[in-house]
């Protein structure tokens, strides 16, 4: 049996959405690639207009503006991800005390405590010291090994991994 006790916070779940977004949400990626090559060409369309002359600031602000949305978009996506999923989360939610054993494992906050069966968990990935297991393509539990009370990190992975029957995804 394995206890493990975290605190859900921004870092954490910035890891979540890149993990989800690198892992079961694989369609989202073309959207990312999508806003890759519009903010490309948007920046090969204002140096051509910038060496012939034809920019004027007053009237092309609007493609400035929208250029430095796509580059945020782009370089804050999974950060923005995490604040939203931090502030949609219930209060008295943000500090679990996650009990595993043989058959399932058990999520206690200071609110509820939620009973999960390890069939239930679609893909298991990893990604420094945090475990992600996804539950579906919309729902993911993070684990912080630093928060694990007994037993070391390496026979977790393998206790997760042998009940599971699955192999963790490195992200």
């Amino acid at each position: 049996m394995f206890e493990l006790e975290q605190t859900y916070d921004l870092k954490a779940l910035t890891a979540l959405n890149r993990a989800a977004r690198k892992t079961v949400r694989r369609r989202y990626m073309w959207l990312r690639a999508a806003v890759w090559l519009l903010l490309a060409v948007s920046l090969g369309v204002l140096l051509l207009s910038l060496a012939y002359g034809l920019f004027d600031v007053r009237e092309d602000w609007g493609m400035l503006v929208c250029i430095a949305v796509m580059a945020l978009f782009l370089a804050f996506d999974d950060r923005l991800n995490g604040w939203v999923s931090l502030r949609q989360m219930l209060p008295g939610t943000a500090h679990s005390v996650t009990t595993f054993t043989k058959e399932d494992y058990v999520v206690t906050t200071d609110t509820i405590e939620t009973r999960y069966r390890y069939g239930d968990i679609t893909r298991l990935c990893a990604q420094g010291d945090y475990l992600f297991f996804f539950l579906g393509k919309k729902h993911g539990q993070i684990f912080d090994l630093r928060g694990l009370r007994n037993g070391s990190a390496a026979e977790f992975r393998q206790f997760i991994e042998h009940t599971t029957g699955m192999t963790f995804q490195t992200v």
